[in-house]
């Protein structure tokens, strides 16, 4: 069963349903950002069950979990370290019952997460 959590204050865009066509409609692209996926639960909130982040392509990432979600959250960024940061800010604050492992740094960097410095 999925944790429920509510993603207010997370300062991601949504919800949407995860759909290709909101999807398109929602992100610019080629650009990183950070997304959540979850649902709405019954008292209105974001309940949320994954979170991610995408260096080069968000949209794409994003496309990759239809059919996993009902609906995502997320926030393009200028560069891929403040995407992973946000993943890894959201991982510790919501421990998503999908994400059984810290947030991997992305490839080639030597990053450490702001929360836990790993």
């Amino acid at each position: 069963m999925m944790q429920q959590q509510e993603l207010a204050g997370a300062g991601l865009r949504g919800p949407f349903p995860l759909s290709s066509d909101a999807i398109e409609e929602e992100l610019v692209e080629r650009c990183p950002g950070t997304y959540a996926l979850g649902f709405v639960d019954h008292l209105g909130r974001f309940a949320i069950s994954y979170v991610g982040s995408a260096g080069e392509d968000l949209k794409s990432k994003l496309k990759a979990h239809i059919g996993t979600a009902a609906q995502f959250k997320f926030r393009h960024f200028a560069d891929e370290r403040q995407a992973y940061e946000k993943e890894c800010e959201i991982f510790h604050k919501f421990m998503p019952s999908g994400n059984i492992l810290h947030p991997s740094r992305p490839r080639g960097t030597d990053w450490t997460c702001p929360k836990c410095r790993r």
